[in-house]
């Protein structure tokens, strides 16, 4: 079934400043990309794009002073589509080693000594993804950039993006090679997590997505980047001050795209770890046939810079609809 995806983000910047965003669309097992990714700014600026090392499309561009816009659209086909070519042996080094947020050695022994002896990696990370799942509580106001899974498994708390870097930690402590991932989620649904986040891990020759906050279940989504956790895959980075201003975010089959100007709208909220998050608002039959309701859900991150960040505490309510006036 194919479904349209899109963005409009609006930035405020205070002088011309360098920027990379990663917003497109990347192929993969469940989705294949029919056309797009269409992107342009307004005003217009030079855009380049390139690959990290990792595979990811960035963006690269400068960004004049004052308002700034982004729009991308691209349509998406779900599916089962195998990759043309498999990854070597040796480009599964980095997703074997200990990274920023994901320390292998702290929890070596307890990887070996609680799934080492399981008969075949498949089990072993439903197994590890199970086992994250009764370890640790999401919880959203624990928001904290600078925790690694070593302090999220102790702290027994966290977001969708602790849950992905435990599962990795300790996939890589048996032995299985497992990468973090981050993109949309699925037409249809209210994105719960601030940044929807599940991991990938490398077996029977190919890779397999798992979702540790469920337990193992991994839902559709529609990758945007892949990287050894979640540093390597920060949506936007600026090297300078910026505001955002606003942001919309759609994810529509092809059917309601063509009737309706948007399906998912985001406002802004600033948050703990020198971000901005976006709480997602559904409205009319994009809120599952639901008339003018909405719910606000934590969605998105757009880092922001560290030093003019501020902390506070992310508002999660009701969205409730608008009275008619009486005439």
């Amino acid at each position: 079934m194919p479904f349209r995806l899109g963005f409009r983000i609006a930035y405020r910047f205070a002088q011309s400043t360098p920027m990379v965003a990663m917003l497109d669309v990347a192929d993969s097992e469940a989705h294949r990309l029919l056309s797009g990714p269409t992107a342009w700014t307004s005003p217009q600026v030079p855009l380049h794009r390139y690959r990290d090392r990792f595979g990811n499309t960035c963006t690269r561009l400068l960004a004049p002073a004052g308002l700034l816009v982004l729009r991308g659209e691209a349509l998406v086909r779900d599916g089962s589509f195998r990759p043309a070519v498999a990854p070597a042996p040796e480009d599964l080094g980095p997703f074997l080693q200990p990274s920023r947020h994901c320390e292998v050695r702290p929890l070596l022994h307890h990887a070996q000594a609680r799934f080492g002896d399981l008969p075949s990696d498949r089990v072993r990370v439903q197994a590890i993804c199970a086992h994250v799942a009764r370890s640790i509580e999401y919880v959203p106001e624990t928001a904290d950039c600078t925790r690694g899974a070593l302090r999220a498994l102790q702290d027994g708390q966290g977001l969708c993006r602790d849950f992905a870097h435990v599962a990795i930690a300790l996939c890589r402590g048996v032995g299985v090679p497992a990468r973090y991932c981050t993109g949309y989620p699925p037409p249809g649904t209210t994105p719960e997590p601030r940044f929807p986040a599940w991991i990938e891990a490398w077996f029977d020759g190919r890779w397999h997505a798992f979702d540790p906050r469920t337990g193992g279940a991994c839902p559709a989504r529609v990758p945007v980047a892949r990287g050894r956790d979640a540093a390597d895959v920060a949506t936007s980075c600026t090297f300078g001050l910026c505001e955002p201003e606003s942001v919309e975010v759609w994810a529509l089959e092809e059917a309601a795209a063509a009737a309706a100007a948007g399906g998912l709208t985001l406002r802004m909220h600033p948050g703990y770890d020198h971000s901005y998050y976006f709480i997602a608002s559904f409205s009319g039959r994009h809120r599952r046939g639901r008339p003018g309701a909405g719910v606000l859900r934590p969605a998105f991150t757009f880092p922001r810079p560290r030093l003019y960040a501020r902390r506070a505490q992310m508002a999660v309510r009701p969205c409730r609809p608008r009275r008619e006036e009486q005439p």
